[in-house]
């Protein structure tokens, strides 16, 4: 293993693969022989610890393990893509050969995360503005019930008002009709007695000769 390898903490690593700790753990533990010492809690050691090429080999597990695979046949596949032994017999690649891959598999897996944590940011903002365009549409029916309401209200008050004008006009009608009334009574009392004024007058006179 590169002593330039940097070390991820069990927390971070299941994080990165999407998976449990208790999960993280049981695929320590079922294929350790393709990790690293420090990522497997035998010898003593409490605290498990994942450097590139360990990453690189879990990624390799989550991947045969989607596909359906049970431990053994993982197991089977990690024994072709890995040799532990680089003069062991039917070794087909030296194990130094392999490293250079896992920085590309680590960094590869990076990518995949911060899409995953990008995709999930669009799916968050996406439910954010479901939300919001729910609320702006509630509004939106809120304002029209209430504009449909003042419309109505607005229908009454013409109506109010025009019975009003109407009611006010007939009382003008009538107080017209009542005062030419009185004005043709005043007219006829005054005729009257103009009238009788004039036969005084006329009769008085005979008397007076």
């Amino acid at each position: 293993m590169s002593d330039t390898s940097r070390y991820r903490q069990p927390q971070e690593v299941a994080s990165r693969l999407e998976v449990s700790p208790s999960t993280l753990r049981r695929w320590s533990d079922e294929f350790s022989e393709f990790l690293s010492p420090e990522a497997s809690s035998s010898e003593g050691k409490q605290h498990r610890r994942y450097s590139d090429e360990d990453m690189a080999t879990l990624i390799t597990v989550k991947g045969l393990m989607a596909e359906g695979l049970t431990y053994e046949q993982v197991r089977q596949r990690l024994s072709e893509l890995h040799v532990s032994k680089p003069d062991g017999p039917g070794s087909i690649v030296a194990a130094d050969a392999a490293l250079p891959l896992a920085p590309a598999m680590t960094f590869l897996a990076d990518t995949l995360h911060n899409v995953a944590d990008s995709q999930q940011a669009v799916l968050n903002s996406q439910a954010a503005n479901r939300e919001l365009l729910g609320v702006v549409l509630q509004d939106n029916f809120n304002l029209k019930e209430e504009n449909t309401r003042l419309r109505e209200r607005m229908l009454e008050l013409e109506r109010q008002i025009t019975q009003l004008r109407r009611d006010e006009e007939a009382r003008r009608e009538a107080l017209r009709a009542e005062l030419e009334a009185r004005m043709q009574d005043v007219q006829r009392m005054v005729t009257l007695q103009s009238r009788s004024g004039c036969l005084a007058g006329l009769f008085g006179g005979g008397r007076s000769r």
